[in-house]
């Protein structure tokens, strides 16, 4: 995907939202390292989407999904005498090719202007590559983390909107940032834009609710974005699950939607559909799959949660289980 040249760094005709005060504030040191900034950005599951289009480039989405309560946490280190650049490690791996994250920092310093050279050291908490939200997470905790080592004085949703073009121009992702950099809990994009400028409606989660999950392989989501036929299907299903959203803003319906819309993508693989059925036998309320990927998720009371996660355990030694808690826990940098 080419980026179109336009005043910021962005993609053609999508807006920047208003700068805190004025141009990016540099106040970091003139040379050497500056202390390690740390921040956090919660992981998201999404359910079902409808893809946004902004000429032939997809510019965002509406869809629904589950923030999750873990994600992301990011050591940005300043180094002013090491030449420009960007150079990650994810979970202690520094040749794991972390491109969204380093392209949403390198779109980050090109529009303040800076020459320094940003090292990151990131931890995952999720699977990797699975619809679980990681490049999202990453990406926006990077340029959260990079921003307070640069001592930038800049808006969230200004930050976040580096990550959030990284998503798109990587096909990494497509609305998840604009949900993650300042929102909790679970709900729907129910108007795409930019961070800032969407709308995410929210709704009520008991509070025993839990997310068991289960990672067969990671899915290439460029396969999906870059096919016309899937592409349109995904539209068609996913504007119909929307509808039915908002005619109903409620957990039981936001999780309805999610299996009706996974069920009849046809992205499901073999094992995804006997996960979603082993979850549901062992007395998960709704499962469905990742979007995208090889992943299921399943909502559970939080005295079934074991049971559902060792049933999915049952399944294959090689599949990764996980419990989550819907997010609480805002995206931000933290006094390390």
């Amino acid at each position: 995907m080419v980026q179109s040249p336009v005043s910021w760094l962005g993609l053609a005709g999508m807006p920047s939202p208003p700068q805190a005060d004025g141009p990016p504030n540099l106040l970091f040191m003139e040379s050497g390292q500056v202390r390690p900034a740390i921040a956090f950005a919660p992981a998201a599951i999404t359910n079902f989407f409808e893809i946004q289009y902004n000429s032939p480039q997809p510019s965002g989405a509406t869809g629904g999904g589950y923030v999750l309560s873990k994600g992301s946490l990011s050591t940005a280190t300043v180094d002013r005498d090491g030449g420009p650049g960007v150079s990650t490690s994810v979970n202690g791996d520094s040749s794991y090719n972390a491109r969204t994250t380093r392209r949403a920092v390198n779109l980050l310093l090109s529009e303040c202007g800076s020459k320094a050279r940003i090292s990151l050291k990131q931890e995952v908490q999720t699977p990797i590559g699975a619809g679980f939200g990681a490049s999202a997470a990453s990406a926006t905790s990077a340029v959260f983390a990079a921003g307070a080592a640069l001592g930038l004085k800049q808006s969230k949703a200004s930050l976040a909107l580096c990550a959030h073009r990284a998503e798109i121009l990587e096909q990494t992702g497509l609305g998840t940032v604009s949900v993650i950099f300042d929102s909790v809990g679970a709900g729907a994009i129910t108007v795409p834009g930019i961070p800032g400028e969407e709308k995410f409606v929210t709704v009520d989660v008991p509070s025993d609710t839990h997310i068991v999950t289960a990672f067969v392989a990671p899915f290439d989501k460029r396969d999906a974005l870059s096919s016309s036929v899937v592409s349109r299907r995904i539209n068609e299903l996913g504007h119909v699950s929307l509808l039915s959203f908002l005619a109903d803003p409620t957990l039981d319906n936001l999780a309805k939607e999610g299996e009706r819309f996974s069920s009849a993508l046809g992205l499901e693989s073999v094992e995804v559909k006997k996960l979603i059925a082993l979850a549901k036998s062992a007395g998960a309320t709704y499962a469905s799959q990742n979007m995208i990927g090889y992943s299921v998720h399943s909502l559970v009371d939080q005295d079934q949660a074991a049971r559902v996660a060792e049933a999915l355990r049952s399944f294959s030694s090689d599949v990764r289980v996980d419990i989550f808690e819907v997010g609480s826990r805002r995206a931000g940098p933290f006094v390390s």
